[in-house]
């Protein structure tokens, strides 16, 4: 006997696709996926945190990435040294191919690769006035020795010279 709705399958057939086809639809809607985050703390806490110039948040804080590599964060803080980061973010190795694919798409459950960093600011130094007064010296004296560039004469602007001409 042969039902309509699919097709030339017979009956016994049509109900082993009809058994399958609840665990083939949760296969697709339950794969797997990869969550990927850093975190960033710093002590003390409260630092302002930019990633490649841009703000993204307060210490302790925490960001999704797609990409794995590296990655320039600073962290600022009042009474406290700047601190300029290259941070590498490594991949894991399931996430080289072809174990991506199977990481990303057919993993049936979700993978959670989660990176921490932990950065110590140091105190802001405090430099005496009078140091800063002589340094400002130093440096107006360096100034005044520096000659200015002498003007291209108009004849030569554009011209280029010669190998070898005196």
């Amino acid at each position: 006997m042969k039902l309509g709705f699919l097709g030339d399958l017979h009956w016994g057939e049509e109900i082993m696709f009809l058994r399958c086809l609840p665990m083939v639809l949760l296969l697709i809607v339950f794969t797997g996926c990869v969550t990927r985050k850093y975190t960033i703390d710093s002590f003390p806490q409260g630092a302002m945190v930019y990633k490649d110039g841009k703000p993204i948040g307060v210490t302790p804080m925490d960001e999704h990435f797609i990409y794995y590599g590296k990655y320039n964060f600073k962290l600022v803080k009042d009474g406290y040294e700047t601190l300029d980061v290259e941070q590498k973010i490594p991949s894991p190795w399931y996430e080289y191919p072809p174990l991506d694919f199977v990481a990303e798409s057919l993993f049936p459950f979700e993978v959670h690769d989660i990176h921490r960093f932990s950065y110590a600011l140091q105190p802001a130094k405090t430099v005496r006035q009078d140091e800063i007064l002589e340094k400002a010296a130093e440096l107006r004296e360096k100034g005044k020795a520096v000659v200015p560039f002498a003007p291209v004469p108009e004849k030569t602007k554009g011209l280029l010279p010669l190998v070898g001409a005196k």
